[in-house]
């Protein structure tokens, strides 16, 4: 290996570029120069000449990193300091809350919870983003002063109903939630309700938003209503989208505006500008990087651009925003506890106002997938734009507070997807070369979902699945974030699935998600089907594949106590009652596997070859509450999950403490 390339490797490995990594089959990758390179590129690097790397290698070792300072409520702080200087500390308003003149080491006040920043004078100029979060993020007990709790979790766009037209709505949301809270459930968990974008009629994949702090305009529920869900058990979303937008046009136009000035008045900016980018891709589509330049960022011109369309699309927003808020509270009143569980995608698309809105922190030319792992043999490309660690710092991880603010104060859970990225991202450069690991500031970013949680008084579930570094989930866990067990990938070294009662305390435990198969669908082996089907299984491993999953139902069927003549309905009542019985503080059932659903929402690694988020539940909103699908559910939950163990208010006051 030459000088050059060890330099290379040193830069990479300095800005948090991993230099290899294990696969699923422990089989060792070492990241090219060319990966090396991109990846640099990405975190704003130019790295692409000897010279160039020296460079960048001498100006690493002159200066540090965006300085920040994490600390717990209510402990000391103690912030180091090269020079004798002045100091002040302020907080989120601008306001002084301490000053001084220190030499060596500058001791703050004890703080509350959130964000400050400390200005350094003298020789020098600096300034500290120092972030107090709370001990742990709120819990089952200090949210519902209760031990233990159930929920179900489903896809929203599927719920048929009398009026919905084909798609379900917000409205579907909160009588869904309602009725399973009579039920006895805790929370309503729903695929991302984040923006997909008005000009981008191909993206139907909950996972490929446009912007992930707006929602979703296809979920409104219309006055009038738009008629029955069709019996097609497929959503036709062209056909749906047509009759839908038309309707919010009419509607439009005789609008309360009285409500809509009084919410303006307390929108964000970000709303505003997102508005201004729907309106513009009305006229130059969805892509924003292929409009004019001077549109290509917000400011003045995009404004006068997006003109009075914008409105249309805040008082969208708007709407969105009142009905999440109206179903939220159906839930609650229900005896929910907690209430929605709403959905955190990876990231945004890279055409989208997300990124329009934050260039400045968008890592450039890489998208965000990964490696080949359980889900996918093939690895994923999920097309997603990532934001580089370094500038997210330097904007003092301002996209993702409003983002998780804006989320948080709508629910009462929030799962985090594929929360290992919080610990290190997998990159795929645009330009080809292999993908590799980048390095993520765990600590502050756990920091940030903290102090919001905090404020927002709302669980936080990280989705921990794939390949699990050692550490992540304790300090995920220390945090206060809940792990995420699916427990059909809960299993030995031979395969074989593990009793219930190893699935971890600290979790939230499912057999399934909208990834895996249903569980009709894993015992019958249809998502093997289905890999064979698209291309990646020949008929040898296919059988092979049969061969592992006939060992996992026996496993299970052994954990379980399953009869071998046990039929699909007592074998589902089996594992739902394992579930409710095992120790994870939180158990999850799908709505697909409550009403006996065979096939899965969502096919990992495809597009067009499975359909994906277009199937529909069976039974309509309207008649659940007396279907005997949900009795039986709600039953099996009570008796063996048992009655919450409540706490009073002495042992777990409803404020999380800082």
């Amino acid at each position: 290996m030459s000088s050059a390339d060890d330099n290379l490797r040193a830069l990479a490995e300095a800005q948090g570029v991993y230099l290899d990594f294990f696969d699923l089959h422990g089989v060792r990758h070492e990241a090219s120069p060319d990966t090396l390179r991109a990846l640099l590129r990405a975190l704003g690097t130019d790295a692409d000449s000897p010279a160039l790397v020296s460079e960048a290698l001498a100006a690493r070792s002159a200066q540090g990193g965006p300085e920040e300072i994490i600390a717990l409520a209510g402990d000391p702080i103690q912030a180091p300091v090269a020079h004798a200087c002045d100091w002040a500390l302020m907080d989120e308003a601008g306001s002084v809350l301490a000053e001084g003149r220190a030499s060596g080491a500058i001791d703050l006040p004890r703080l509350g919870v959130g964000y400050y920043t400390l200005h350094l004078s003298g020789a020098f100029e600096s300034q500290s983003f120092v972030m107090v979060r709370p001990h742990r993020a709120p819990d089952l007990a200090t949210q519902s002063r209760a031990d233990r709790g159930w929920g179900t979790t489903g896809a929203l766009y599927g719920l048929r109903s009398d009026t919905n037209g084909g798609l379900g709505n917000y409205t579907d949301l909160g009588a869904v939630a309602a009725t399973f809270g009579h039920a006895g459930a805790q929370f309503l968990g729903v695929n991302p309700l984040h923006a997909l974008g008005w000009a981008m009629d191909e993206i139907i994949s909950p996972y490929s938003p446009s912007h992930r702090g707006m929602f979703n305009i296809d979920h409104i529920a219309v006055e009038g209503g738009l008629g029955a869900t069709p019996e097609a058990d497929l959503i036709d979303y062209a056909g749906f989208r047509e009759r839908h937008r038309e309707a919010l046009d009419a509607q439009f136009t005789t609008r309360d505006t009285t409500a809509f000035a009084a919410w303006c008045k307390t929108c964000s900016e970000e709303t505003r500008q997102f508005a201004e980018f729907e309106a513009i891709s009305e006229i130059h589509g969805h892509d924003f990087r292929t409009w004019p330049a001077a549109l290509q960022t917000p400011g003045a011109a995009a404004r006068n651009a997006a003109g009075k369309r914008a409105e249309f699309h805040l008082w969208l927003q708007y709407l969105a925003d009142t009905q999440i808020n109206a179903a939220q509270q159906a839930a609650t009143a229900s005896g929910m506890s907690l209430g929605l569980y709403l959905d955190l995608a990876v990231g945004p698309r890279p055409d989208g106002a997300e990124v329009w809105m934050n260039a400045d922190t968008i890592a450039k030319g890489v998208t965000i997938g990964a490696p080949p792992d359980h889900l996918s043999p093939e690895g994923q490309s999920w097309a997603l734009a990532a934001h580089a660690p370094g500038p997210l710092a330097r904007a003092r991880y301002a996209p993702l507070r409003s983002m998780l603010r804006r989320l948080m104060v709508k629910c009462g859970v929030l799962r985090i997807d594929h929360a290992l990225g919080l610990l290190r991202s997998y990159w795929l450069p645009d330009d080809g070369s292999p993908g590799g690991y980048i390095t993520q500031p765990l600590d502050s970013l756990l920091a940030v979902i903290t102090i919001e949680a905090h404020r927002a008084g709302c669980l936080v579930v990280g989705e921990d699945l794939g390949l699990v570094p050692d550490g992540f989930r304790e300090a995920m866990n220390d945090a206060g974030l809940y792990s995420y067990a699916v427990w059909q990938f809960e299993a030995n070294h031979l395969g074989e699935i593990l009793p219930p009662d190893t699935l971890p305390p600290y979790s939230l435990a499912c057999f399934g998600t909208h990834d895996t198969p249903t569980l009709n669908g894993f015992w019958h082996g249809t998502d093997i089907e289905w890999w064979q089907r698209v291309g990646w299984l020949s008929s040898g491993d296919r059988a092979a594949r049969h061969s592992q999953r006939a060992k996992q139902r026996a496993s299970l069927r052994d954990v379980c106590a399953i009869p071998s003549t046990a039929p699909i309905g007592e074998i589902a009542d089996t594992i739902h009652r394992g579930l409710a019985q095992s120790p994870a503080a939180l158990v999850s059932v799908q709505l697909d596997d409550v009403f006996g659903a065979l096939e899965a929402q969502n096919l990992p690694g495809t597009i067009t070859e499975h359909p994906n988020w277009r199937r529909r539940l069976s039974v309509p909103v309207e008649a659940m509450e007396q279907s005997a699908a949900l009795l039986h559910i709600s039953k099996v939950m009570r008796e063996a999950r048992g009655a919450p163990q409540h706490h009073d208010d002495t042992d777990h006051p409803k404020e999380v403490p800082a």
